[in-house]
């Protein structure tokens, strides 16, 4: 018998503090409330479980296990057929730190009240006990190695903190970039503002060994060693957060991961650069919806070859990554750790890669929104689920695994369920946010629709406006055509823009 099949049930007298797992009971003679948490039979058959938690910087479904034509990401796809791969995840912010304070709150942002790149969460919410906060005080060690939080939480203390040396990998794309000026190509400058370069990529002769996500890698392994081999900490499991930051730009990674990748001639290509594609112009798309290009090709238009250009570099970034996960994984393999080892892998946002003419990630497109993710535990099988769930669902299915009571303000769900059988039925809709200029925008997603509404800079569902898309993903799964001012549609975005509404309020709290 697989021993995930079976369930053991303990009844904890609790308190507002805590959140049942599955459901919730009340004994009606003494009127107490017990929170039932469902503890697999592999996590009481032996030690604790171990967690390695991989955050891809600005990773977006570009893996071969997603189906993208032209990636390499051979480690991933394997995590993928070892656990299981959602196929339908959606962040609830699609950059860096909301998302981040999202999913490790396991709260949404118009809870976090996070929008931006600067702020801490702890301003909104002073007692929210993060993710590693909440290994760490059930007795894990825990580790944060590259980029984990964007902004650092002063109360998430950890046993090692190893920041992400970022200056090595910008060296590296300043040395490309100084190549092609010796070889007489003054296209790209760099700039004192901004971004620093229009084209920010390259192929490196430099070894791995060279690369920021490399040195991140390398110090997972020696912590892996700290935490099994060292007298303080060996006799306890551990949790350890790994952020790789490519694909993030700048684009750079050794030569042979260029290599790995589709020659550029060959490289698929959006829609919108395909002859009789995409017009922007004509679809009615408001103009929030369609920011300043902030990661590639901010001061000058791409040519068609620069657009083959920066998805192969992009994709080459990402294969390099992939290889620096494979390091861990091959360490947790070594120290025979990988049997009792939950792993989690993610990206912190979607990205756009010449879609809609954009070249970055803030987004409510459903190509910004989407995110990998992928989850492989102890005593469980492997599949694909393919309804949807969200980034918001990461902490406490995380704390599922492990057996680990969670606050009730978590507002996400465990999909713990969905490791035994990923055909459950998953959620009916997800939400995103996303801050435009200062318009606020909500999407919800159905299986079927999206709708996007844009705000007056208040709370963004001010109805009356025309700043609102709606997309039949059945018949326009690019979403190409904005059906919102469409009479025939006029009932289902009513529909839609209610249900947001009603997720706005009570995911705020208000």
């Amino acid at each position: 018998m697989n021993l995930a099949d079976t369930n053991y049930w303990f009844d904890i007298p609790g308190s507002e503090s805590l959140t049942n797992l599955n459901f919730t009971i009340t004994d009606p003679a003494t009127k107490s409330v017990f929170y039932r948490l469902r503890v697999p039979a592999s996590v009481l058959a032996g030690p604790r479980p171990n967690v390695v938690f991989f955050i891809i910087d600005d990773l977006t479904t570009t893996l071969g296990c997603y189906g993208h034509p032209d990636a390499y990401t051979p480690v991933m796809d394997s995590l993928a057929g070892s656990g299981v791969r959602f196929a339908r995840t959606y962040t609830q912010y699609s950059l860096c730190n909301p998302s981040r304070s999202s999913f490790f709150t396991g709260q949404y942002p118009e809870r976090t009240k996070i929008y931006n790149l600067v702020d801490l969460f702890r301003e909104a919410l002073p007692e929210a006990v993060t993710l590693p906060q909440l290994f760490k005080n059930a007795g894990y060690n825990t580790a944060r190695l590259g980029k984990v939080f964007h902004v650092q939480d002063p109360n998430t203390v950890s046993d090692v903190v190893i920041g992400a040396p970022l200056s090595l990998d910008e060296n590296l794309v300043d040395e490309v970039k100084l190549a092609e000026w010796n070889a007489g190509d003054l296209s790209d400058p760099p700039h004192a503002t901004g971004n620093k370069y229009n084209r920010p990529y390259g192929a490196s002769p430099h070894p791995p060994e060279d690369f920021t996500d490399y040195a991140i890698a390398s110090n997972a392994i020696v912590t892996l060693d700290t935490f099994t081999t060292n007298a303080t900490y060996k006799d306890k499991p551990f949790f350890l957060t790994v952020g790789f930051i490519r694909p993030h730009t700048s684009w750079v990674a050794p030569t042979e991961f260029f290599d790995h990748i589709t020659g550029t001639n060959a490289i698929s290509m959006p829609y919108y650069f395909v002859p009789g594609g995409e017009d922007i112009s004509t679809n009615n798309v408001p103009a929030p919806a369609i920011p300043g290009n902030g990661n590639a090709f901010g001061y000058t238009d791409p040519t068609l070859g620069q657009v083959r250009e920066g998805r192969r570099a992009y994709l080459a970034a990402a294969a390099f990554s992939d290889s620096q996960v494979g390091r861990v994984m091959a360490k947790l393999n070594a120290l025979n750790l990988a049997t009792n080892t939950i792993i989690v892998l993610t990206g912190d946002n979607g990205y756009c890669l010449g879609e809609h003419n954009r070249w970055s990630k803030p987004s409510l497109f459903d190509i910004g929104i989407r995110v990998p993710l992928i989850v492989s535990a102890p005593g469980y099988g492997s599949g694909v689920c393919t309804g949807m769930v969200e980034q918001v669902d990461i902490y406490p299915t995380i704390a599922a695994l492990a057996g680990l009571p969670i606050s009730t303000n978590v507002q996400g769900m465990s999909l713990q369920p969905y490791l035994t059988n990923p055909a459950l039925p998953a959620k009916t809709a997800c939400f995103s946010t996303f801050l435009s200029s200062g318009v606020l925008g909500h999407s919800v997603t159905t299986d079927r629709y999206s709708y996007v509404k844009w705000g007056d800079g208040t709370n963004g569902l001010t109805w009356g406006t025309t700043l609102h898309q709606f997309y039949d993903h059945a018949t326009d799964p690019l979403e190409l055509t904005n059906l919102a001012n469409v009479p025939a549609y006029s009932n289902l975005v009513v529909q839609l823009h209610t249900q947001l509404t009603n997720h706005v309020v009570t995911a705020g709290g208000d």
